[in-house]
């Protein structure tokens, strides 16, 4: 983390006089923050796991607290998308764990009060994670393995309780420990960039850049990508495989006025919706990860039109099992004609469907 101490220069004023050793801690330190003021209904085992001594100073427990996992939720604005966290996207995790028979980094929370406690899944809750979704992940995939620790121990969850994070601090918190994460993708960075944007910025580029020290077209892009529609979004494996420079290059199609470029930007929809079509049917012949899908949607935006301005590509249709080009469809002078390229893998009901429907929608007798 010491490659991103600078981020953390424009969080400590607003962190309520905290040491700046103490936000850098990313080499296994304990923090200092201020007084406790959770619900301790969640602790079960005040002593760190693997110590004989149970003892422990008040002022300590003042500040950290090993809690059930199961007491804990992401707060809504984390940024990672906790569905997707795998054993194998925290191997690293587990791995260490298991070594030191607990967890050494505390996460940081936030204590919830009143009815922001009721989860959507009916749980009760006594904390939100700010900052430690991955080490809340592992600690509750042990639990559910039912696996201890070489003393016979189950795994509890360190926290770092911080109650005086107002929005924007937990914000700029969790972006500074996060941004140097390879493992969190651009369209879920996005997002909650988005949502700090309009919410926390009031829509001021300059202004969050200069509050997260980051370079203001980077950001610019990274807002940009969660104008994907969401056909396209659905078109990827999942969002982890979405980048910037795959939205960056059919953007200036979805923007434009002018008609070949409106038509470009519908062929992409179009592919797109016949790889969501793929996926959904379980076929085999799908792209398996980001480039593969950018590849596709690219090869669909840069189809060329023969004759000129005389002919105009109306809509294109993928294949259901490849999503590669199955039927063109063409308006020309004479009227309208089909492309129907060979070894697209569709099937001849797809490709009779696709003309009837396009005899129905365009055809002007």
């Amino acid at each position: 983390m010491a490659k991103n101490k600078s981020l953390f220069s424009g969080v400590t004023a607003r962190l309520n006089q905290v040491d700046q050793q103490e936000v850098a801690a990313e080499n296994e330190t304990a923090a200092t923050a201020g007084p406790l003021s959770a619900n301790l209904a969640g602790i079960r085992n005040p002593r760190a796991p693997g110590e004989r001594d149970g003892k422990i100073l008040k002022n300590t427990l003042q500040r950290l607290a090993w809690v059930d996992p199961a007491r804990c939720r992401p707060w809504v604005h984390h940024n990672r998308a906790y569905d997707l966290l795998t054993e194998q996207r925290c191997a690293d995790l587990i791995s260490g764990f298991r070594s030191l028979g607990k967890q050494q980094r505390p996460a940081i929370v936030r204590s919830l009060q009143g009815d922001e406690r009721q989860g959507r899944d009916g749980r009760t809750y006594d904390f939100e994670i700010i900052s430690g979704a991955r080490r809340h992940w592992t600690v509750s995939w042990f639990n559910k393995q039912g696996e201890v620790n070489a003393q016979g121990e189950p795994y509890y969850f360190l926290v770092l309780v911080r109650d005086d994070l107002d929005s924007a601090a937990a914000f700029e918190l969790s972006d500074a420990e996060n941004r140097g994460q390879k493992d969190i993708s651009d369209f879920e960075r996005a997002r909650e960039y988005r949502w700090a944007f309009e919410t926390l910025y009031e829509k001021n580029t300059s202004r969050m850049a200069e509050a997260i020290q980051m370079d203001r077209s980077n950001l610019s892009r990274l807002l940009a990508l969660t104008e994907m529609p969401e056909v396209i979004v659905q078109s990827y494996p999942t969002i982890l495989d979405i980048r910037t420079h795959h939205w960056r290059q059919l953007a200036p199609y979805f923007s434009s006025k002018e008609s070949t470029k409106q038509a470009a930007a519908e062929r992409v929809l179009a592919c797109a919706r016949s790889i969501v079509q793929a996926r959904q049917s379980k076929s085999k012949n799908v792209p398996t990860d980001g480039a593969q899908t950018s590849a596709l949607l690219l090869a669909a935006l840069k189809e060329k039109r023969r004759g000129g301005d005389r002919t105009q590509v109306l809509e294109t249709v993928c294949a259901k099992s490849t999503g590669k080009t199955a039927v063109k469809i063409k308006r020309t002078t004479k009227g309208m004609t089909f492309e129907v390229p060979r070894s697209s893998g569709a099937t001849k009901e797809e490709i009779h469907g696709a003309m009837r429907k396009a005899i129905d929608e365009y055809f002007e007798a």
